[in-house]
């Protein structure tokens, strides 16, 4: 028996880094018991020969990419047009051979999914990741009484009101969700599934060889290493995490800072400037691909993310909390991020900073010292528990395909069920 299509939009293009840690490794594994199809929205200049090299991998996997071309400018007609060239590239691609469902990662995905389901009665997933208006204000970039707001908030409720299944990131923003007239205004809720960002464990593990080797190759043999890793500025507070860093080297003496940073590292150069921080005696700034990120993490002995707290940030859910506790690292976070409280809390995940301020730093490094004690085991349960991408996000993915599909849930069709994506997880 042949299995169901499933095509997945992504306005994010899969060469891009979120590509390579969110968006491959989940379709990937979905793969096994579904005709995968991803539609993504590429940056202009891509790297032709990394997507050539990539498509041959995924159609070698049974799997199709359709590539559209991403437009930024002027911002709004520019996402109108993207939205409609999805619908058109998808309802072609439908005439050609049927689509039985639509997995939408994000806003204008769901907007894209929405046409096709009036325009051809296609069900879709509504992958909901953040609340996209909010999120535009809290950065600065919209004002809550512009016309952007007003008008992907009327469009938000049109995509929730008629969604045949929801995915958040996480439990805080439930009550959010469930508030917003697109839903509050429906007879029943639709199937629904809180999903964190998660990662494969069988790739983020700690590998004591390359911390042995990166270790004395950077001369920091004997020395705590903190880290970041990812983008800075907008939502990463660089300073508040510094002036941590400066506050903790009371605590412990000794501590190294490992910053790995996508693009420049002028913003995070400035800042350890200004409190004081020595490059290279007491910090480094890498850059880190994908495939070395866990020997980097591996290197390192807790891990670090401040994130400006605010309404649209109860949805997050950052990949970085799964990749730290995937290779044992405790947690350095503050409170009012996504579920971050109960991870710590509840579930042993490190330590919550709830104010930025010296006193709550040091009481932090404290903290932190006595979880250090408890070895990187303990944290790799935590990722095991609550990250693991073949054990949680997928199975929760396929009960909702399931669902939307029509058919029993929890067995995929011809037998594939959860120890197969575990397989597939683990074979990528």
């Amino acid at each position: 028996m042949t299995h169901p299509r499933v095509v997945f939009i992504s306005y994010n293009g899969l060469l891009e880094p979120l590509g390579a840690t969110q968006i491959l490794p989940y379709v990937r594994a979905l793969a096994e018991g579904y005709r995968m199809t991803i539609l993504s929205f590429e940056k202009p200049g891509e790297d032709r020969a990394a997507a050539a090299r990539l498509a041959e991998a995924l159609q070698a996997q049974g799997m199709t990419w359709l590539r559209e071309r991403y437009h930024k400018s002027p911002s709004l007609p520019a996402t109108l047009y993207d939205i409609a060239r999805g619908l058109r590239r998808l309802a072609r691609e439908h005439a050609r051979e049927p689509v039985d469902l639509v997995h939408a990662r994000g806003y204008v995905p769901a907007a894209i999914a929405w046409g096709l389901r009036r325009r051809l009665g296609i069900p879709y997933l509504f992958d909901v990741r953040g609340l996209q208006a909010e999120e535009s204000v809290d950065a600065g970039h919209w004002s809550p009484r512009g016309v952007k707001f007003w008008l992907t908030k009327r469009i938000e409720q049109r995509l929730l009101r008629d969604a045949d299944g929801l995915v958040t990131l996480t439990e805080a923003i439930r009550p959010t969700v469930l508030a917003l007239p697109g839903l509050a205004g429906r007879g029943s809720l639709p199937p629904w599934e809180v999903i964190p960002c998660c990662a494969d464990l069988d790739h983020f593990r700690f590998r004591h060889e390359a911390r042995a080797g990166l270790r004395a190759g950077l001369g920091l043999e004997e020395r705590t290493i903190l880290v970041y890793a990812g983008s800075v500025g907008t939502w990463y507070l660089v300073d508040e995490m510094a002036a941590f860093y400066a506050a903790a080297r009371r605590t412990m003496p000794g501590l190294f800072f490992l910053w790995l940073v996508n693009g420049s590292p002028r913003l995070v150069r400035a800042v350890l400037a200004r409190h004081g921080i020595a490059e290279g005696p007491d910090a480094l700034i890498r850059q880190a691909r994908f495939e070395e990120m866990p020997d980097y993490l591996s290197v390192a002995d807790a891990g670090i993310a401040f994130i400006r707290p605010c309404l649209s940030k109860r949805s997050s859910s950052p990949t970085k909390f799964a990749e730290y506790l995937a290779c044992g690292l405790p947690l350095v976070i503050n409170a009012g991020i996504g579920d971050a409280d109960r991870l710590v809390e509840q579930h042993g995940a490190g330590v919550l900073v709830r104010t930025f301020t010296r006193e709550a730093y040091a009481e932090a490094a404290t903290a932190l010292r006595n979880q250090l004690a408890r070895g990187r085991a303990a944290f790799r349960e935590v990722a095991e528990t609550h990250f693991s991408l073949a054990q949680r996000a997928v199975p929760a993915y396929r009960r909702l395909y399931e669902q939307l599909l029509g058919r029993p849930s929890g067995v995929a069709q011809d037998g594939v069920d959860e120890a197969a994506a575990a397989h597939a997880v683990h074979a990528t």
